[in-house]
């Protein structure tokens, strides 16, 4: 490990980890030195929140002891294991910088990462994957697709693919890319939107400024999306959540000896309306922010309850090689609600991506959706995401899912099981259809339903086709 790591891993020290990497384990430490082995055992019974002993840690292998603990939170990492482990905290990766979706088994580009190898070389969404370094990629997964594409930093791939029926080549180098940790738009007059993907060493300078850009437009509400977001640095938590919190607290942080370190908030608050999406992949620093503005009534949450990770990690230099990652605290909410193994439940619960993005749009105020479908993606408001099968067409007749066509429209929609009947009511007006009527289609177990008779039950929705592309309108 150089210097520079060593100084990297003093300043990280000081900070506490809050990060949930799902499913995402550090290889066996294997070969370990009989040294470093007896120091990593002096140091998880330091700092570990079990308090584990030496008969706890019986152990003559690394794994062996940090897996005696059943914590899946605390690992050990080599130094090359340390470099990858900080590349997925700083969100930062080796390839050519494109997201990808799987639809009716073609792989589109969902995304083109900005400023990526891909952007330059001219890559758009919507391109269809065809080929990579001669071999097809006609018939493959979207994970088979991404194996093909990996590759050593400055290493070239020749992509294939198809736009429009055109087909094009373009050759790429991979490069380190940088995934955005902020994103925003404004998704009505007013209604802003702001997406925070991790919470990395700069996530609260970006988020500010980010911020402060929208405010230019003269916010009136906010849409904070913190889903699928796994965590990160606490003190990137706690400068966030001091944009919108005067004074208070943003956890109760209890150490193995039962003791309270809360950690304080000194900041200001905000004239308008925050409305936070959750899912149940939102963890650890997104649950630190979230339940600490659920719990001051600075915001409302939409969407799923969320993961339930409430520990928190430090970072430990072993001075004979590698970096102990140790879970040391529990944390509590503000108002002392526990999360580890519970999560936070939201406000207004919504499932599926795209219904509880209008669901928070609708709370934050918002009136008119607009709704974009085709190649696996939807956008909404201009707010792109995966979403496979939301709307296709059979022969010239196009399809909706109805869940999402409800939400769209702002009403309810309910099944009876006996009469197989489909009860759709949007302001009052209540529209019955059964599941086996030709406006109907089952697809993937989920309804769709006639965009013809849509508009026709709801005249204020309007639609548009072109080629793949279906666009709905509505109020």
């Amino acid at each position: 490990m150089n210097a520079s790591m060593w100084r990297k891993l003093r300043i990280t020290i000081s900070f506490v980890l809050a990060l949930a990497l799902f499913g995402a384990t550090a290889p066996a430490a294997l070969g370990a030195s009989a040294e470093q082995i007896e120091e990593v055992r002096d140091l998880l019974e330091q700092y570990h929140l079990s308090k584990p002993d030496d008969e706890d840690l019986d152990e003559t292998e690394i794994d062996a002891m940090v897996e005696s603990l059943e914590d899946p939170y605390t690992q050990y990492f080599d130094d090359e294991q340390w470099d990858s482990f900080n590349s997925v905290l700083e969100q930062t990766f080796v390839g050519i910088g494109i997201v990808l979706v799987e639809d009716n088994g073609t792989v589109f580009v969902e995304d083109v990462i900005p400023g990526s190898p891909a952007e330059s070389a001219g890559v758009e969404p919507g391109d269809a994957l065809v080929g990579a370094n001669g071999k097809t990629l006609k018939g493959k997964t979207s994970a088979e697709v991404q194996s093909e594409l990996r590759g050593a930093e400055n290493s070239i791939v020749a992509l294939s693919v198809s736009r429009n029926g055109k087909a094009l080549k373009f050759k790429i180098t991979r490069k380190s890319v940088q995934i955005p940790v902020v994103t925003t738009r404004l998704l009505e007059k007013g209604v802003g939107y702001l997406s925070l993907s991790g919470f990395t060493s700069n996530a609260g300078s970006e988020v500010k400024n980010q911020l402060e850009k929208l405010e230019q437009n003269g916010l009136t509400s906010l849409v904070f999306d913190l889903r699928n977001n796994g965590g990160g640095y606490v003190n990137a938590a706690q400068e966030i959540a001091g944009l919108f919190v005067e004074k208070g607290v943003l956890a109760h942080m209890r150490d193995r000896e039962g003791v309270d370190h809360p950690l304080d908030i000194t900041g200001s608050v905000k004239p308008y309306s925050v409305i936070i999406l959750v899912n149940e992949n939102s963890a650890s620093a997104s649950e630190l922010l979230s339940g600490a503005l659920q719990d001051y009534g600075v915001a409302k949450l939409v969407g799923k309850k969320t993961y339930g990770k409430g520990v928190v990690q430090s970072l430990i230099p072993v001075k004979s090689g590698g970096v102990l990652k140790v879970t040391v605290q529990e944390y509590y909410t503000p108002n002392g609600r526990k999360v580890d193994q519970v999560g936070l439940k939201p406000d207004l619960v919504v499932n599926g991506a795209a219904e509880q993005l209008i669901g928070a749009f609708r709370l934050a105020g918002g009136q008119k959706v607009t709704l974009t479908s085709g190649k696996g993606v939807i956008t909404l408001n201009g707010v792109r995401m995966s979403q496979p099968g939301a709307a296709w067409k059979e022969k010239t007749v196009w399809y909706v899912n109805l869940k999402l066509a409800t939400a769209m429209l702002g009403g309810r929609l309910t099944y009876e099981a006996k009469s197989h009947t489909l009860n759709l009511t949007v302001n009052d007006q209540i529209r019955t259809i059964k599941t086996n009527d030709s406006h109907i289609r089952i697809k993937n177990g989920h309804s769709h339903i006639d965009v013809r008779l849509l508009k026709k039950w709801f005249p204020g929705l309007s639609y548009s086709a072109a080629g793949e592309t279906l666009k709905m309108i509505t109020n």
